[in-house]
């Protein structure tokens, strides 16, 4: 049971802060200005992200969907070509959310319980969703969406193109996912939401409720960082190769339909790696990098990730990619952003198959001999216009 909030409960709170950083620099993270300096600015994005997602967003009586993770806040793994927003609920309350679906290659509303702040990812289930393609659209191309325990009844003059998204008892808080392939052409959704079985304004916060955030604050920045820090480590110090995807149960919390793999990568500056894909038939498909810390780095300036839309595939049909920690002067290189070490990621959306992603490292200096003799080449000034353009699509993307 929270305890009112007052000197005890801020002094548990702060030793809570402590002990973030005893788990992001524990004795095996490598003792490097790049790991102590972004190790410290994980920490206070980490931190933010957990008072955006804990504090200011879990409010089920004034809702609204909040940007819970993106490229100022990245943790868990997040996918760069992903806009991710939280909205807390009551499963007992009635909402309406309406607005434009933008045009993103997928749209997926979850229903979730638990929270990430537990770090039981494993223990997370979706007790209903709604993709794109199942929502009817108005005249003007909106949409709306009622999410309670009982359908919409004629009081509540629903919309004729409607959908009716079940709350159970264990739910916590809708999850919006929107992947983008072509991040300079598709728009983001614009959504709002209302809670509509109280009256406005809502009642004003009191010390059991702020209590309450106030301790999933605290597990956020305990075993939430536990579990995102022991999993990054984990694949980064494990032994790089091959990396097969596989499809979780129907019923977790990622994206419906879709297939993950993941595996660390190791690169000095000295190296390169070569990986090589044949892609499936797919909606979607994904290859990124992420650091030490479980976090994509700097998504727009620097080309960490490549999707479907991006990468070139030789005149085999393969795509492969290189991994070094200089340009290679090659159209699918994979930046690490200086980490020798990190987590490899691929994911398929809906597909026919799921190939494995090769895996091999070489020299640097013999990566011309390692491609095909057609394989896309970009200069350095080539590559500044397209990370330019990467940048600015991100911003677009984001509404910045």
């Amino acid at each position: 049971m929270p305890q009112p909030v007052g000197a005890e409960s801020w002094a548990e709170f702060l030793e809570q802060l402590r002990e973030l950083g005893s788990v992001l620099f524990s004795p095996d993270l490598a003792d490097s200005e790049l790991h102590r300096t972004e190790g410290s600015r994980y920490a206070l994005r980490f931190l933010a992200a957990g008072i955006l997602d804990c504090v200011e967003y879990m409010d089920p009586y004034d809702p609204e969907f909040v940007p819970c993770i993106d490229p100022r806040m990245s943790w868990g793994l997040d996918n760069p070509d992903c806009n991710y927003a939280l909205c807390g609920v009551d499963p007992a309350g009635r909402y309406r959310i309406w607005g434009s679906p933008g045009t993103a290659l997928t749209f997926e509303l979850q229903l979730n319980t638990g929270h990430f702040a537990d770090g039981r990812a494993t223990e997370w289930k979706s007790v209903s969703s709604v993709q794109g393609p199942q929502l009817d659209q108005g005249p003007d191309g909106s949409i709306e969406i009622w999410v309670s325990p009982e359908p919409p009844t004629q009081e509540d003059a629903p919309e004729p193109w409607s959908y009716w998204l079940q709350t159970q008892p264990e739910a916590t808080h809708l999850f919006l996912r929107q992947y983008f392939g072509d991040w300079g052409r598709e728009a983001p959704a614009s959504l709002c939401v209302e809670r509509l079985d109280l009256l406005l304004p809502p009642p004003p916060l009191n010390q059991r409720e702020f209590g309450q955030r106030l301790d999933l604050l605290g597990l956020w920045l305990t075993d939430g960082a536990r579990c995102w820090s022991e999993w990054g480590r984990a694949l980064a110090q494990s032994k790089p190769g091959p990396i097969q995807a596989f499809l979780p149960p129907s019923n977790a919390t990622g994206l419906t339909g879709q297939a993950y793999g993941m595996g660390g990568y190791a690169c000095g500056p000295d190296d390169a790696v070569i990986l090589e894909l044949l892609p499936p038939a797919c909606s979607y498909w994904s290859v990124q990098l992420a650091t030490w810390f479980w976090e994509s780095a700097a998504v727009g300036s620097q080309q960490v990730s490549l999707n479907h839309t991006q990468a070139v595939a030789d005149s085999d049909g393969i795509v492969r990619f290189v991994i070094a920690q200089s340009d290679p002067g090659v159209a699918n290189w994979l930046d690490p952003a200086g980490y020798e070490q990190g987590t490899l990621a691929v994911r398929f959306l809906r597909a026919d198959q799921l190939p494995e992603l090769s895996y091999r490292r070489v020299p640097f200096d013999q990566v011309e001999r390692e491609l095909p003799a057609g394989t896309a080449r970009v200069t350095p000034q080539q590559r500044s216009e397209i990370l330019r353009s990467r940048r600015a699509d991100l911003q677009r993307r984001l509404r910045r």
